[in-house]
């Protein structure tokens, strides 16, 4: 560890040409589709959240009212759809009797006193909340996906037994304020273009020269694929 610092995630940033995006999703809107992006692609998360905004709504009102297995088959393409309907009726039941004037009070709060007002609810992690703070109410934290959390242990910001909040805070620690939701989206293109769970393309990587996966996989003949 400590190897590697913003240099490696500014390289990212001008191998795809990475812009900061102008984000403000409802936080409501931001849990929904968190829930729906589990174990599935882009695309499969996106055409289910039209797919329940369209066939039900996207209240908290309308989804908890709405029979499970409705929900269940307006999700149906996102995968994982009875597991995932389910979270989604109980988040919503569970928001109309704890906010029910809606989450917009989130605005006013700190972000410490964010994580407690929705840490609470069931099914929602401490990456949902991150993703709402950072692209509902502007914060500069970094939410670790998927891809996030494999690349930055590869590289070596964090411990491969790391847990989330270990990785998020190495990160952070890393990145300079204002510039955290430039490298969460930068650590994501790399993991899906470059850094692939099963097949690296090491031989590629603009930051192989410093990364902790390849010094390792040289060693054992592998990962320098092109």
């Amino acid at each position: 560890m400590g190897m590697v610092g913003w240099a490696e995630i500014e390289s990212l940033i001008r191998q795809y040409s990475v812009v900061q995006p102008h984000m403000e999703v409802d936080p409501f809107e931001a849990l929904i589709r968190t829930i729906l992006s589990q174990n599935t692609n882009d695309l499969n998360s996106y055409r289910a959240f039209e797919s329940l905004k369209g066939r039900v709504g996207m209240t908290p009102a309308a989804l908890a009212s709405a029979d499970v297995g409705t929900i269940a088959e307006s999700i149906r393409m996102g995968g994982l759809y009875n597991l995932k309907a389910a979270r989604i009726k109980l988040v919503s039941e569970e928001l109309l009797v704890r906010y029910p004037r809606g989450l917009a009070f989130l605005k006013e709060l700190g972000d410490e006193e964010v994580r407690r007002a929705l840490s609470g609810l069931k099914g929602v992690g401490p990456k949902t909340v991150d993703i709402v703070l950072a692209f509902s109410l502007g914060r500069d934290v970094i939410p670790v996906d998927t891809h996030v959390n494999r690349v930055s242990k590869r590289m070596g910001y964090a411990n491969p037994k790391a847990g989330y909040r270990a990785v998020k805070e190495a990160l952070e620690a890393a990145v300079p304020p204002g510039k955290r939701l430039l490298a969460h989206f930068a650590l994501i293109t790399h993991g899906r273009r470059t850094c692939k769970a099963l097949r690296p393309l090491c031989g590629s990587c603009p930051v192989r020269s410093t990364c902790s996966y390849y010094r390792l996989s040289k060693g054992r003949g592998v990962g320098g694929r092109a």
